[in-house]
């Protein structure tokens, strides 16, 4: 079995807090929809559509919705949206209008691209931490926060936090090569990705909401710039750091205003390729340094709301679909494959 990380006797320097799940909750659904467009006035009839839709029978159970522009250029208008099953998103999926209208052959004309990428994720193959007691994302689903957790602000902690570690090393020996099949004509075309087992993905958030002036500013020239450099080193480096895909994206209302909140989401070949990254390299030990020593020189706790939410994907439980998408959207640039 593999061993606890945590050092002897450890207390951790600061708060944070886990979300637990009551015992009937076997999987939560992570949706992430999107829409892409390069030049032009927004196609309302994504959004419009998938808002309606989400009101109606299995809808999820929490939605919020962000926007980023992606290497080549296009804007992505992206909603993320959680179920407790994989019953209750497929019976949405089938029945809800936007099933339907995504499904449908004209998508593949229009001037627009759309995607989904909808993990199926056993809870104990995820875990979620929280710098206050504000839960979002998936923690929406859980129970309400209780006492603090102890298995943090250590590098391995976030393997520790996931109840299967103590029984799996979630080792994946799948060969990424960005020579995908796809590449160069993967417009006007419905392109269905497989990723298997073991893939690892995390969203990151940042929420200054709360923050005073100074601490914004502060967070504004201090730390954003490593942030916005490390997600483009990802983005941009897929070989060396394993990482098949990384948006940083501005969250937004359902409405679409701004809500002065970030997160990062980025899918790793393996959960061992983001703990390489996130321990070792240069990119990302700035982003740790430089908030450190933002919070370092406070003389008050910190306003800046950090969250993560990290899972690991089983054998079966993945659809990526990629309708009229330029070559180089989500997973479509690659050939993924066991050796």
């Amino acid at each position: 079995m593999p061993s606890k990380n945590m050092p002897p006797d450890w207390q951790p320097p600061v708060d944070a807090w886990q979300s637990a799940f009551d015992a009937g909750l076997t999987h939560v659904v992570f949706g992430y929809f999107g829409c892409q467009y390069h030049n032009g006035e927004v196609p309302k009839v994504f959004a419009n559509r998938f808002r309606k839709a989400i009101e109606g029978e299995n809808g999820p159970s929490y939605t919020t919705r962000a926007c980023y522009r992606d290497s080549s250029g296009y804007t992505n208008d992206v909603f993320i949206a959680y179920w407790p099953s994989r019953e209750s998103y497929a019976s949405w999926w089938g029945r809800a209008g936007f099933g339907i209208w995504f499904d449908h052959v004209a998508r593949i004309t229009e001037e627009f691209g759309i995607w989904r990428e909808v993990y199926a994720v056993p809870t104990d193959r995820f875990e979620t931490l929280f710098s206050t007691r504000n839960p979002t994302g998936a923690a929406m689903l859980g129970q309400p926060f209780g006492e603090t957790v102890r298995e943090h602000n250590y590098w391995g902690g976030m393997r520790d936090r996931i109840l299967a570690s103590t029984s799996d090393t979630f080792k994946n020996e799948i060969t990424a090569s960005r020579d995908g099949a796809y590449s160069g004509n993967s417009r006007g075309k419905r392109i269905t990705i497989s990723l298997g087992g073991n893939i690892c993905l995390i969203r990151s958030g940042q929420d200054w909401r709360h923050c005073d002036e100074a601490e914004f500013n502060n967070y504004s020239d201090e730390v954003v710039p490593h942030l916005t450099a490390g997600m483009a080193f990802l983005r941009d480096n897929p070989v060396e750091t394993g990482c098949l895909s990384c948006r940083l994206m501005d969250e937004v209302s359902l409405d679409g205003k701004p809500a002065n909140q970030t997160f990062g989401l980025a899918a790793f070949v393996s959960m061992t390729h983001l703990e390489d990254w996130a321990k070792n390299h240069p990119t990302h030990l700035r982003i740790f340094n430089s908030f450190l020593e933002m919070v370092q020189r406070r003389r008050e706790p910190p306003k800046l709301r950090l969250w993560h939410e990290v899972l690991v994907t089983d054998q079966d439980g993945s659809t990526c679909e990629y309708v009229n998408c330029h070559p180089l959207t989500g997973f479509l640039p690659y050939n993924l494959w066991a050796p």
